[in-house]
């Protein structure tokens, strides 16, 4: 979509046009899941953070600012959505993520490719959460440096000394693990 068009959906949408916000929607939506799906690896938490992240943006549409880029906002409003999921569910459950993630690598019959996702990921969750999220917003979202120092409210070099740190765990975990 062209920034014209995304910002004559935005204004109409500020005034109330529920189909020009659906056009929006639609045109964000499998951003915003892929970066909720990244965080949770659960399709229902994924749609519902994906839900909960579109009424927040039509709640608070009218404090958008136009100066930045419609896709930034939104990946930063489903980030903090994903971080506060994470955080309520690992103090409802421990079990349940653990038992999830040991069914996730249990699989024999997954390509080569989907395990190393998996491996991937069980890494990356044992990051900090600030590495967690610079590493799946820049190296698996591929989103640029500085829409990450936009969406996390940060400095370029704080996001970049988390990202190298992430990495360098990342690639520890990986040698250690295709070692054994």
């Amino acid at each position: 979509m062209y920034p014209e068009q995304e910002l004559d959906l935005i204004r109409k949408s500020q005034h109330g046009d529920g189909i020009a916000f659906r056009l929006l929607v639609e045109s964000h939506q499998a951003l915003a899941y892929s970066i909720a799906f990244r965080f949770t690896r659960e399709e229902q938490e994924s749609e519902d953070i994906v839900q909960e992240a579109f009424v927040k943006i039509w709640k608070n549409l009218s404090k958008y600012n136009t100066e930045f880029r419609f896709k930034t906002w939104l990946a930063r409003i489903v980030t903090n959505q994903c971080l506060d999921y994470l955080k309520s569910a690992r103090k409802k459950s421990m079990s349940k993520i653990l038992i999830s993630e040991e069914m996730t690598i249990s699989h024999e019959h997954k390509m080569e490719s989907e395990e190393l996702k998996t491996i991937v990921y069980k890494l990356a969750d044992q990051l900090t959460a600030k590495q967690k999220t610079v590493f799946i917003l820049r190296d698996l979202e591929m989103l640029e440096p500085e829409e990450v120092c936009s969406i996390l409210q940060i400095p370029d070099g704080n996001m970049k000394s988390n990202l190298y740190y992430a990495r360098l765990k990342i690639k520890e975990g990986l040698k250690k693990f295709y070692k054994e």
